[in-house]
């Protein structure tokens, strides 16, 4: 078939990588996000993933900038396609907490760039390399798997929302109460029954855009219901290039033909096309060579893995949107609302230290890293290691960490009474991670952090903190600070 429909995702992959690194050089952000927070988080198996020394990571967006360029003009078409893979790779990699599914998309969409014919037509590469014209095409089942490709995160996003939390509105009923100040919709989401529609209308979008666009029939109103779709969500959750992206890929479902007739129609831009017929059919022009073959393989070997990575939230144990197990990866969006409290008790043999986990945690990372209990494990391990910096090695770490999950009443995500340091991440469950989140209350549990104290028993571990509330335990925690930093500073 005719390459040109890979030729206009290498254009439209390449502009939202340039977005992407450009909006993590705007106002600083690569520096807040990776040079200025005490401690990375990693994945097992990676902590050897160390940042770039000195501003290496502002040239890291830099490099992945020109990257995007060459790639989306065709240039070094298979090189250029490998590094903005790697660089977004890294950047999962080398920060756990900032992961989420639409840089995963974009990391296994130009993974795959790199082993498709994408510069074949309308690209640097034909015209510099002098290709010839017959080597304008690409084989139809290469265009499936792109297809399969931008298709899971549809699909198993909404195989995923048949949950029970999703399927009451819960989580829905949560974001829509938080966002009922945005112009416009906001006023739509103060109307009676907003949250399950929005909970529904996610569900049966998802399942059923796919099938939907590949139709001829229902297209046309399956076009309109993305653009709503993601329109509304470039809206109301601010999440950056993913709902373009996905606006602009819509065409991949159409019918193979659908960007050959298009180009010709506005000039006959192709020159001499290998194909666009209106069938999708492929025809055999020249034998299967055995490099042939063994693509094919690594195709079906990677879409295996693929469809195997959705299904670990429903073979590990406990609930994924609680104990994270499975969550990422999986295609899991919108799921889980979790409202966090953590502290830490750094305990030697003769003193302690309550300290809440902004001493070793960003504003950026409190808002997302005290979700996952594995992350919290990782900064009890940072905090033991700053003590030991000070003097006091072998100090023991144990975590207050009160989460409500989709409008729950709050519990401790972490046993308060296991010293952090001295537990390690099990491969399918972690007994120092309390796996009940509780049933889902009618209503919400919408009870201020400051009362979260005084809204179950404080282990003994922490029975220092009964009589306080979260606010004062914070100002005591500054005033505290404060006046060591003055004692630090007096002069001799």
């Amino acid at each position: 078939m005719d390459a040109s429909p890979l030729a206009v995702l290498r254009l439209i992959l390449g502009a939202t990588f340039w977005f992407w690194a450009t909006d993590y050089l705007a106002d600083d952000r690569w520096r807040i996000l990776f040079v200025q927070p005490t401690v990375l988080f990693k994945y097992a198996g990676f902590q050897w993933v160390n940042l770039w020394p000195g501003d290496g990571i502002w040239w890291h967006f830099q490099i992945a900038r020109g990257a995007a360029i060459a790639f989306a003009l065709g240039l070094l078409t298979r090189f250029s396609s490998a590094v903005l893979a790697a660089t977004m790779t890294y950047v999962l990699l080398v920060e756990r907490q900032i992961y989420n599914n639409h840089d995963y998309l974009l990391a296994c969409t130009a993974l795959l760039c790199c082993f498709l014919p994408c510069g074949r037509t309308l690209s640097l590469d034909r015209l510099l390399f002098r290709r010839d014209a017959d080597d304008s095409n690409m084989r139809l089942w290469q265009w499936w798997l792109v297809r399969f490709q931008l298709g899971l995160p549809y699909v198993f996003g909404g195989i995923a929302k048949l949950d029970s939390d999703w399927l009451a509105g819960q989580p829905a009923d949560l974001f829509v109460h938080s966002r009922v100040e945005t112009p416009v919709i906001g006023t739509l989401f103060q109307l009676p029954g907003a949250a399950f529609v929005m909970a529904w209308g996610g569900l049966l979008f998802d399942l059923s855009i796919v099938p939907a666009l590949m139709w001829n029939k229902t297209r046309p109103f399956a076009v309109v219901a993305a653009l709503m779709f993601h329109l509304t969500n470039a809206t109301i959750f601010q999440i950056g290039v993913f709902p373009w992206f996905m606006l602009a890929t819509l065409y991949v479902f159409f019918p193979v033909s659908f960007v050959p007739q298009l180009l010709r129609r506005f000039g006959g831009l192709l020159g001499r096309s290998g194909g666009g017929s209106r069938a999708e059919t492929a025809q055999l022009d020249r034998p299967v060579s055995g490099v042939h073959r063994v693509a094919i393989r690594l195709a079906v070997v990677y879409v295996v893995i693929q469809l195997l990575l959705p299904i670990r939230p429903w073979v590990l144990p406990g609930n994924p949107s609680w104990n994270e197990r499975g969550h990422r990866f999986a295609w899991r969006m919108m799921l889980r609302h979790k409202d966090c409290l953590l502290w830490f008790k750094i305990q030697t043999d003769n003193d302690y230290l309550i300290v809440p986990a902004k001493i070793v945690m960003t504003p950026n990372q409190l808002s997302r890293a005290p979700r996952d209990p594995e992350l919290v494990r990782q900064a009890a391990l940072k905090l033991q290691s700053l003590a030991a910096s000070m003097g006091q090695p072998g100090c023991q770490v144990y975590a207050l960490h009160l989460v409500s999950l989709n409008g729950r009443p709050a519990q401790p995500l972490v046993n308060p009474t296991v010293d952090l340091t001295q537990v390690e991440r099990g491969w399918f469950s972690d007994d120092w991670v309390m796996q009940d989140p509780g049933p889902l209350p009618p209503t919400p549990w919408r009870v201020p952090f400051d009362q979260w104290w005084h809204q179950f028993e404080m282990p003994a571990t922490f029975g220092e903190l009964r009589s306080m509330r979260p606010s004062e335990a914070e100002a005591e925690f500054d005033r505290l600070g404060a006046q060591q930093r003055t004692v630090v500073r007096r002069p001799l």
